[in-house]
């Protein structure tokens, strides 16, 4: 079911976003960005009462519509339905930020296999859900793009991360793949967040299964996690500054985005080994 906010601004012509995990965090600030540019807004998050309560705010704010959408990512019904709502209200998509993430920390010899199907449904097969139902209004927009928040610990890896990041790497496939698919159609976007200041953690818990229900992360974890990368856990920065830095890519469908931090180091090694490798198995191919 749709709240909406009366549409201050903004005709049939005016861009439109929709952003899942909208209603706080790094996908408030993305849409405030969005808003602050004069497009119309859908937030689409679970916690429908505070999705009400920041579309009212943005669209005072900036003098644009904004929608809440209540959307459980979980759910293929519900993420159609919020694709017909925002078909519905505004007659268009032009970007769609799926930016749905849960966190579970552990080793992953201590993760369950009901775990990593809790975390792998939301964070991959919800990015699946959101890219499939929000395609067909994607596809008719003059210019559609679509956008996956992953993380930068897919970059630069920590331990006790296992289950997040085998998901943020899928949904990194996920979008290459998609790329391929929607060539010439609707660019494909992949965005790699820093550590932030947010809620993550607290709506982790809140979504958490009654089953499944155990502390997001100890200290053992966090402990085991900043140690195995110190620069993960350096320097986080507000879901503001973090959206400020990469708004205007995230319009352009640059293909891949950093918010933040010193990555450089990490993902010139990482390349540097795969070139290696790469020549290696060349090599070997070619004088057999």
């Amino acid at each position: 079911m749709a709240a909406q906010t009366p549409p201050p601004a903004g005709g049939p012509d005016t861009e439109v976003a929709v952003i899942t995990g909208g209603a706080s965090g790094f996908g408030l600030a993305l849409a405030d960005q969005c808003a602050r540019r004069g497009m119309r807004v859908a937030l689409l998050d679970i916690d429908h009462d505070r999705a009400v309560t920041e579309a009212g705010t943005l669209s005072a704010r900036h003098g644009v519509a904004v929608s809440a959408v209540e959307t459980d990512a979980a759910s293929s019904a519900s993420v159609d339905a919020a694709a017909t709502a925002v078909a519905d209200r505004y007659g268009r998509a032009d970007l769609v930020v799926s930016n749905v993430g849960v966190q579970l920390f552990g080793a992953v010899e201590r993760l369950t296999d009901r775990e990593w199907q809790w975390v792998l449904d939301l964070n991959v097969i919800g990015a699946a859900r959101t890219a499939r139902a929000f395609l067909p209004l994607l596809r008719a927009a003059p210019k559609g793009r679509l956008a996956f928040t992953t993380s930068s610990s897919v970059l630069d890896p920590a331990s006790r991360m296992g289950v997040y990041q085998a998901g943020k790497f899928a949904v990194w496939g996920l979008a290459e793949t998609l790329r391929l698919e929607l060539r010439d159609q609707v660019a494909v976007s992949v965005i790699f967040p820093s550590g932030m200041l947010s809620r993550h953690l607290e709506s982790s818990a809140v979504v958490q299964p009654a089953e499944l229900r155990r502390p997001i992360g100890d200290a053992a974890d966090f402990e085991a996690m900043a140690a195995s990368n110190p620069g993960m856990v350096q320097a986080p920065v507000s879901p503001d500054e973090a959206a400020s830095n990469v708004a205007d890519e995230v319009l352009a469908g640059t293909r891949y985005i950093v918010t933040h931090g010193d990555l450089e180091p990490a993902v010139r090694e990482r390349s540097a080994l795969l070139a290696d490798a790469a020549r290696r198995a060349f090599t070997r191919t070619s004088t057999a």
